[in-house]
């Protein structure tokens, strides 16, 4: 065997060695921690010992410092009373309190005497406009309907006068008798009572005033127009 190769296999052989030596000693360090983690358990207290001799006074200390104040004790007895002082100025005013819930209602009281009239109240507005009553006409007189089915005096027209116009040939009774549709009352007015008839063909306006009983086409703000056919009462 060569030296080179004799020399290589001992430098080998020196670092298994180095190696296994530096294991064992890594594998000894863990032991020793483990070791040194380990607590031991306390063994079982031992007897008492005999009391050595007292030993000789030690020097006074230093005087303390003062305490702080201690509790209050406990409160005596009340004492007599005293007289009475004078008395106090009045203090301010409270606010208002809330009010009492509402009492029970009570008895009726007397009747009171009758009091004056009150100023007479405003004028109301006018009412719906009326129907004309119910008549009937025969004979040159009227009767006007007091009751349901039951009519009053016959009323006899002073019949002077009867004009006609638009050529159709009806007289004044034909228009009072001829309506289509109930008669109503517009209103009364200077003129006298004016209601509205409704016919088949046109509407007109009869007003019945003193001294005449006349039908108009027209009516508006109280005055009548296009006089159609007249009588005199």
């Amino acid at each position: 065997m060569k030296i080179n190769q004799a020399l290589a296999l001992f430098i080998e052989r020196l670092q298994k060695f180095d190696e296994k030596r530096q294991k064992d000693v890594d594998e000894l360090a863990d032991q020793i921690e483990k070791v040194r983690k380990f607590k031991l358990i306390p063994g079982e207290k031992g007897d008492k010992g005999d009391s050595g001799k007292r030993g000789a006074a030690g020097a006074p200390g230093k005087d303390g410092i003062n305490g702080r104040d201690g509790l209050p004790g406990e409160q005596g007895p009340r004492g007599p009373k005293g007289d009475k002082g004078d008395r106090g100025e009045p203090g301010q005013q409270g606010p208002k309190g809330d009010p009492g819930p509402k009492g029970d209602k009570g008895p009726k009281g007397d009747k009171g005497e009758k009091g004056e009239p009150g100023p007479q109240g405003k004028k109301g507005a006018d009412g719906k406009s009326g129907r004309i009553p119910r008549h009937k006409i025969q004979n040159g007189a009227i009767a006007f309907e007091q009751r349901p089915g039951e009519f009053g005096e016959w009323i006899k027209f002073n019949m002077t006068n009867q004009y006609y116009s638009g050529g159709r040939g009806k007289t004044w009774i034909d228009y009072t008798v001829g309506y289509t549709v109930e008669p109503t009352l517009v209103g009364n007015y200077d003129v006298g009572e004016v209601y509205q008839y409704t016919y088949s063909d046109e509407t007109l306006y009869r007003v019945i005033g003193n001294p005449q009983d006349a039908f108009y086409r027209s009516f508006s703000d109280g005055q009548a127009s296009d006089l159609v056919v007249q009588k005199a009462i």
